[in-house]
């Protein structure tokens, strides 16, 4: 009769195969660049030998009996060692696990907001967006930052489905001037730039209405009122602008507002 061990070796070395073609149709299936294709298999590729490892230890753990103490020590000083990147890739397997983003998408994490432009499984890199500026213009610089952050932080993403965000522009009206013909100039001028894009729009909120619990939004922009404190009235022009093209969007309504040309 063979020996229950090696039965439970061979289940081990069974199961690593069936893991094996299981992660190799998932990698293929994964958004990713052959770069980070290449270096997510060689991830893989390590964690199954460690399973291996691990599995057969566990089957001749009577004969392992004599080192199991010196072993059990390497293996947290190991851990220790190389916590940070563990936890990087444990972040970079939630990222995959959950499709927090993808090449392309705009991003915040922590206190870095970008569009990113690379991912590994050790970290993801940003071409830079000011963090504090209202215009969603790059900065030019780049950031990488560890994928552990995402275990600690959460991820915003602001053009996962969306590619536009709703923005409050505010307009002043001295007391004495018509307010009232420049609201009508304003509400014309939002609904002209909205059309531009409005079909585009659309899509994407019927999009995010049937993947999400989500009801849509109105995109008609809407402009409210107010009483400012030195007796001006303040006109807030509510509407939908590209996520990447606020300054310019702010820009042309700001010209309409002002009487003068919608381009330069």
């Amino acid at each position: 009769m063979m020996d229950p061990k090696l039965l439970a070796s061979g289940a081990v070395l069974a199961l690593t195969a069936v893991l094996v073609l299981s992660l190799r149709s998932a990698i293929q299936r994964m958004d990713l660049s052959p770069e980070q294709r290449r270096r997510t298999k060689n991830v893989v590729r390590y964690a199954l030998f460690l399973f291996v490892l691990i599995g057969l230890a566990v089957v001749w753990a009577a004969e392992l009996q004599s080192v199991a103490i010196v072993a059990s020590g390497f293996a947290v000083a190991i851990v220790l060692f190389n916590k940070d990147i563990i936890l990087s890739i444990l972040g970079w397997w939630m990222k995959t696990a959950s499709g927090a983003y993808r090449i392309g998408d705009r991003i915040r994490v922590a206190d870095w907001r970008g569009d990113v432009i690379d991912y590994g499984v050790l970290s993801t890199t940003l071409m830079e967006v000011d963090t504090e500026a209202p215009h969603g213009m790059r900065t030019g610089n780049i950031v990488t930052f560890p994928n552990a952050l995402m275990l600690t932080e959460p991820v915003v993403n602001e053009t996962r489905v969306l590619d536009f965000e709703w923005r409050e522009i505010n307009f002043s009206v001295p007391t004495g001037e018509d307010w009232v013909s420049a609201e009508a100039r304003l509400q014309a001028g939002a609904t002209e730039i909205v059309k531009a894009y409005q079909d585009q729009l659309e899509v994407q909120l019927a999009e995010m209405s049937a993947r999400f619990a989500f009801h849509p939004i109105t995109t008609r922009p809407a402009v409210l009122v107010g009483r400012q404190s030195d007796g001006s009235v303040l006109l807030k022009v509510r509407m939908p602008m590209p996520a990447r093209q606020i300054a310019v969007t702010a820009d042309r309504l700001h010209r309409i507002f002002l009487g003068g040309p919608t381009e330069v």
